[in-house]
């Protein structure tokens, strides 16, 4: 596989994705939301036909999503197998030109994976006391959505340009495990325990918050765009992309940024 075209022009670009009426961090609302905005960083093709299929594409963001227990109804620790198996069912699936809603379908799963990865309080090391404030944390969440900027650093993937998903999924994972003790640290500083109202902007959980559901993005329109790439399909009209016809990033070395912008 080249890599000059997944290795491509990274960037860091502040996103105003999610509007009024978006809601539900790691819940269902949110998984919708993430989705739907990350359409949009699609190829215009791709781009296209997902918006298109939108509701086979939700389907499967939301496959096995319990609406009631949307923490506890996540088996993270199978989410790089789920990842890499959806991936290779939208190949699949593109290479035998099949109905674009099953391929929609699929890319939805390959996202809800992605979005598993991308939580900390998800998939975590083991601590008990996890399990009892992940659903406040993802409260809180929606509650500070209009507040949270998006940011979408770009295309480029050194382990999806290689070709291997398992280590693009422990990666996410890696990165999302960062936030992992400054959140249980935020719900059990000494003395009396905490909840998210006690959290505000300024809040180490509100930035862990903000990354998260970046990250988020980030790995499913990263994914989306490597299966996409593999099964052939055209780069052109990839918003943040320079790219040309023959196939290699505008700038002469594949580093400069084009001209930010709002999808």
């Amino acid at each position: 596989m080249p890599r000059r075209l997944l290795l491509l022009v990274p960037l860091a670009v502040s996103l105003g994705l999610l509007g009024p009426g978006d809601a539900a961090a790691c819940g269902p609302a949110t998984r919708e939301a993430v989705v739907r905005r990350a359409a949009t960083l699609m190829p215009s093709g791709l781009s296209r036909q997902l918006k298109k299929h939108i509701d086979e594409l939700v389907a499967g963001a939301l496959e096995g999503v319990d609406p009631a227990a949307p923490v506890a109804a996540l088996d993270p620790g199978d989410a790089d197998a789920r990842l890499a198996a959806a991936l290779d069912e939208a190949k699949a699936l593109l290479d035998g030109r099949a109905p674009f809603a099953a391929v929609a379908r699929a890319l939805g799963k390959a996202a809800r994976a992605a979005t598993d990865l991308s939580y900390a309080l998800h998939d975590g090391p083991p601590d008990p006391r996890a399990a009892g404030v992940a659903p406040d944390f993802c409260r809180y969440v929606d509650r500070k959505l209009p507040k949270i900027v998006f940011t979408f650093p770009g295309y480029a993937d050194e382990n999806l340009a290689e070709g291997d998903v398992a280590g693009f999924a422990r990666r996410v994972a890696r990165d999302a495990r960062r936030d992992y003790a400054a959140v249980l640290a935020s719900y059990f500083p000494p003395g009396r325990a905490r909840t998210a109202a006690d959290f505000d902007e300024r809040s180490v959980a509100f930035g862990a918050a903000s990354l998260e559901s970046s990250l988020a993005l980030t790995s499913v329109a990263r994914s989306w765009l490597f299966a996409w790439h593999r099964a052939g399909g055209d780069l052109y009209g990839t918003p943040f992309l320079n790219y040309d016809p023959e196939g290699a990033a505008a700038s002469p070395d594949g580093t400069t940024p084009p001209q930010e912008k709002r999808p």
